[in-house]
C-alpha cells in the first residue's frame, strides 16, 4: 500500500512539474537561489536571495536555459531548477509579447554565446559572461531592455565575505564605475512580472 501511495505521489509530482514547464514560453527568465561558491556573496551584495539567472528556450518541445556558468551553456529545465536550493525558483515574462522576430534573435545571440568563460570579475565585455549580463545582453539583441545597469559602487561591498572575495579578484584594482547588472535588478525591472513563484 506504502509503495502504491509513493509511486502516486512521484506521478503527480512529475505531472506537475510537467505541466508547469508547460506554461513557460521562450523568453522567460528564470531565477534560483544558486548552490555555487559566490552565491553567498551575490546575495550579501544585491540584499536579495536571487543569486542565478537564465532564460528559458524550448527545442523540439522541450525546455532548456541558457546560462552563464562555466562555461557559458543550456541545461535541461528541471536540470536547472534541481541545482538551485530547495528547488526553488522564481518565473519572470516580459509584459510586452515578444515577436518571432525577436525571439530568433534573442536565440541566435544566445547561441553565439554558447562556450565562453564564465566572468568572475563582472566586466561588461563581451569576451566572458556572467548569468545576468547573459540574460540582459539577449534581450539587447532582440531590441527590448530589461533592468538597469548600475556600477559596483551602488552596491553594498562593506560586508566581510564580500571583502575577501573582492581581495581575491581584484587585488586593489576593483574599477568601482564598472557597470554591472544583478539578477534582482533584472527581476525588479518594470518590464517584467512574475509569472510563477514557489519560494
Amino acid at each position: 500500500m506504502k509503495t502504491k501511495i509513493l509511486s502516486f505521489i512521484i506521478i503527480m509530482c512529475l505531472t506537475l512539474q510537467s505541466c508547469m514547464s508547460q506554461d513557460f514560453k521562450n523568453g522567460d527568465i528564470i531565477f534560483h537561489t544558486s548552490k555555487s561558491s559566490q552565491s553567498k556573496m551575490v546575495q550579501l551584495v544585491t540584499n536579495s536571495k536571487l543569486s542565478h539567472c537564465g532564460i528559458i528556450f524550448y527545442k523540439n518541445g522541450k525546455p532548456y536555459v541558457f546560462e552563464a556558468v562555466q562555461p557559458v551553456k543550456v541545461t535541461p529545465l528541471q536540470q536547472w531548477i534541481n541545482r538551485g536550493v530547495g528547488g526553488k525558483y522564481i518565473v519572470s515574462r516580459v509584459k510586452t509579447p515578444l515577436t518571432n522576430s525577436q525571439l530568433t534573435e534573442m536565440y541566435d545571440y544566445a547561441k553565439s554565446q554558447l562556450g565562453k568563460d564564465y566572468d568572475l570579475k563582472f566586466q561588461w565585455s563581451d569576451k566572458k559572461m556572467y548569468c545576468s549580463e547573459l540574460v540582459y545582453k539577449v534581450f539587447v539583441a532582440g531590441d527590448r531592455f530589461i533592468g538597469e545597469g548600475k556600477k559596483f559602487s551602488d552596491y553594498n561591498l562593506n560586508n566581510e565575505v564580500v571583502k575577501v572575495a573582492i581581495k581575491k579578484r581584484y587585488g586593489n584594482s576593483i574599477n568601482l564605475n564598472e557597470m554591472v547588472i544583478t539578477p534582482v535588478d533584472i527581476f525588479k525591472s518594470s518590464e517584467v512580472k512574475t509569472v510563477f513563484n514557489n519560494y
